[in-house]
């Protein structure tokens, strides 16, 4: 069987709520969250797990409900700030260790 390469618009993410859980299940095509989940999954495996992978490269994770946020986009001055800011202090989400490195 040969490999088809998906379209952007066939490449979805899917996140799965069910209210009664206090986890939720993200499916996705998308390489950058696929990779962002691998990461997070290595340094919180038990918030993070691999559920299954399947056909075309996608993923499904189960992830704790409170990691998935949905936010009001960010205006460009606060962008700015967050931008100035970083550069003047560094990333506020490194530990202090990692900072060094």
């Amino acid at each position: 069987m040969s490999r088809q390469k998906l379209t952007l618009a066939e490449q979805e993410t899917i996140i799965l709520w069910d209210n009664e859980l206090d986890t939720a299940e993200v499916y996705t095509h998308d390489a950058r969250l696929i990779n962002k989940l691998r990461e997070l999954s290595q340094r919180f495996p038990e918030d993070y797990v691999l559920e299954r992978s399947g056909p075309g490269r996608s993923v499904t994770y189960r992830i704790p409900k409170r990691c998935v946020g949905i936010r009001p986009p960010y205006s460009e001055e606060r962008r700015q700030r967050q931008r100035r800011d970083a550069k003047e202090n560094g990333l506020p989400f490194l530990r202090k260790e990692e900072q060094n490195v």
